[in-house]
């Protein structure tokens, strides 16, 4: 027996906060939380006006859909697996936008579940309940379909698959889902792989137990995807536009986070934790995973004390010892973007440790001072429910809450637009893109898309055929492909584009047929640019060539 043995075999310590006997009722609970995460995230897909985030990843699975290869025709921004995955909702829901929002809400509701799971290993099933409804009270639905959310739940399913029960089978899921993660967001490796090498460091050097066929079938379950996918990448000679592509994310990433370089990682990161909170809200929900670290930190520096002290720990300890390197990991998700979404999918599981710490501790006391402490943590479940939906104001959860009058009559349900199927819009976000698509649809069958905005929606919403990589302008793209500069100009000089800007380009021989501003608080993110280091809402113009008569 290792300590990847499920504990309660041998941990039987009792809690006695409550009666758990008929303790069916936590699993019914937590099915019922991540039913209601799903719902959630399928109103959000429905409700959301952020038009860059959700066009970006939109475009990107509609290009693999339609045959396109990733890093010859289109641009992949975080990893294949994820494009992958929503390009397959677009196949089973359709080719509208609601539906990679329905993908990564099925992830989401996942990972709740597998958190539950792997609590269970550590915690009596009350508590592990209560810690998957924090976390669910925390971030109860999506709010971009990110790559986040993907990884997250593979990399969860990787680690419960290694602390259950020992054979070559587990063994081998386990570093196959851990290749799945990374290949669904390739900067997430500074997150999730040293935490497993940890992990089998601790059960060579301190329980001497890991046999090397246990090394060797995790190595072959995480090489497997990942060998397939660079076999893929060399088969088609792609090897080099891979690393390319991954260059300018890390390039861009760099210019919009101020100059990120290896030097000021740690130093910025540590800002946005203590007292910037990065781009984020600084409410109770961010400010409470500032104490996860320090709460996760200090458990394991206890951990780590005793452990080299009596050179072992308990079992339940060695669990949480490896949830807390797990959870401290997750936190380099938010190097580039210290964003509450991020923080989610990677640190959740330090609500478990800090539900162990409690439950630890109070076994000390009586039954009053036990609800003493319990009264705090069911204070901010209160103060989170509040604001769950609904909310009066933007959250770290939730940068544009609900608007109920929209959900409940004054929305508008577009028939005109396909990507817009399924949605209910404000009727200034309707009217917006329904004037782009109007003035666009005069040029659907004779001329391609040009987008030299961050507008992916607009860029996609006539399905026009597009000459980019990506579905908005990203400047490093043409300088490492100089042959899709030359194609562009070359369908600019043939008077064939119809081209999206955020100003008067002033192109010989083309003009402006329509110019309006994205409207503040209308089109998330773009109607407000400061997000951009810019001022202001900023104009999208839409020019054609002057002597089209249509």
């Amino acid at each position: 027996m290792t300590n990847t043995d499920v504990v309660f075999n041998q941990y039987k310590q009792k809690f006695e906060f409550i009666n758990s006997k008929n303790s069916i009722i936590f699993d019914f609970s937590v099915l019922l939380i991540c039913c209601l995460s799903f719902g959630f995230s399928w109103i959000e897909s429905i409700l959301t006006s952020d038009s860059p985030h959700w066009g970006l990843m939109y475009v990107q699975a509609l290009d693999l859909k339609r045959g396109l290869i990733p890093y010859k025709d289109t641009f992949t921004s975080y990893g294949i697996i994820t494009n992958l995955i929503q390009s397959l909702s677009l196949t089973l829901f359709g080719e509208r936008l609601i539906s990679i929002g329905i993908a990564t809400g099925i992830f989401y509701s996942l990972s709740l579940f597998l958190s539950y799971q792997i609590f269970l290993k550590f915690l009596p099933k009350y508590a592990a309940f209560f810690s998957t409804l924090l976390i669910f009270l925390l971030n109860a639905y999506i709010t971009q379909p990110w790559s986040n959310y993907y990884c997250y739940t593979f990399f969860l399913l990787s680690i419960f698959m290694f602390f259950s029960k020992i054979n070559k089978k587990n063994v081998f899921l386990s570093g196959l889902f851990l290749g799945l993660s990374l290949l669904c967001r390739y900067t997430s490796f500074q997150a999730i792989l040293p935490p497993f090498i940890l992990f089998f460091a601790y059960e060579i050097i301190f329980q001497k137990k890991t046999t090397k066929s246990r090394l060797v079938f995790f190595g072959l379950g995480f090489l497997f995807p990942t060998l397939l996918f660079l076999l893929f990448l060399f088969s088609n000679g792609l090897l080099y536009d891979f690393w390319i592509h991954n260059q300018i994310i890390l390039l861009e990433a760099a210019k919009n986070e101020d100059g990120l370089t290896i030097l000021n990682i740690f130093p910025d990161l540590f800002k946005s934790m203590f007292i910037t909170f990065g781009n984020d809200i600084a409410d109770s929900r961010i400010i409470f995973f500032t104490i996860i670290f320090c709460w996760s930190f200090i458990t394991l520096f206890y951990l780590f004390n005793k452990l080299f002290l009596k050179k072992n720990l308990a079992q339940d300890e060695a669990l949480v010892m490896e949830f807390c390197l797990v959870t401290l990991f997750g936190y380099l998700n938010g190097i580039n973007s210290y964003d509450f979404f991020r923080l989610i999918n990677g640190s959740s599981l330090g609500v478990g440790v800090i539900i162990y710490s409690v439950i630890q501790t109070s076994q000390r006391f009586g039954r009053k001072i036990k609800i003493i402490i319990l009264l705090p943590l069911i204070s901010i479940c209160f103060i989170w429910a509040s604001s769950l939906i609904f909310s009066a104001s933007a959250t770290s959860a939730a940068y544009v809450p609900w608007k109920l009058d929209i959900l409940m009559g004054k929305g508008i349900i577009s028939t005109e637009i396909s990507i817009f199927k399924g949605k209910i819009l404000s009727p200034k976000y309707h009217e917006f893109y329904r004037e782009i698509y109007q003035h666009i649809s005069k040029y659907q069958n004779s001329h391609y898309i040009i987008n030299y905005t961050e507008d992916s929606v607009a860029m996609v919403i006539n399905n026009l055929p597009k000459v980019q990589m990506t579905s908005w302008y990203i400047g490093l793209i043409e300088q490492a492909y100089p042959e899709e500069r030359k194609k562009i100009q070359q369908i600019i000089n043939t008077k064939k584009a119809v081209i999206l800007s955020d100003e008067d380009l002033h192109l010989p021989g083309y003009k402006v047929i329509f110019s309006k501003p994205w409207l503040s608080g209308e089109v998330q993110w773009l109607g407000n640019r400061s997000w951009l280091g810019e001022q202001g809402s900023g104009r999208i113009h839409i020019s054609v060539p002057e002597e089209e008569k249509i």
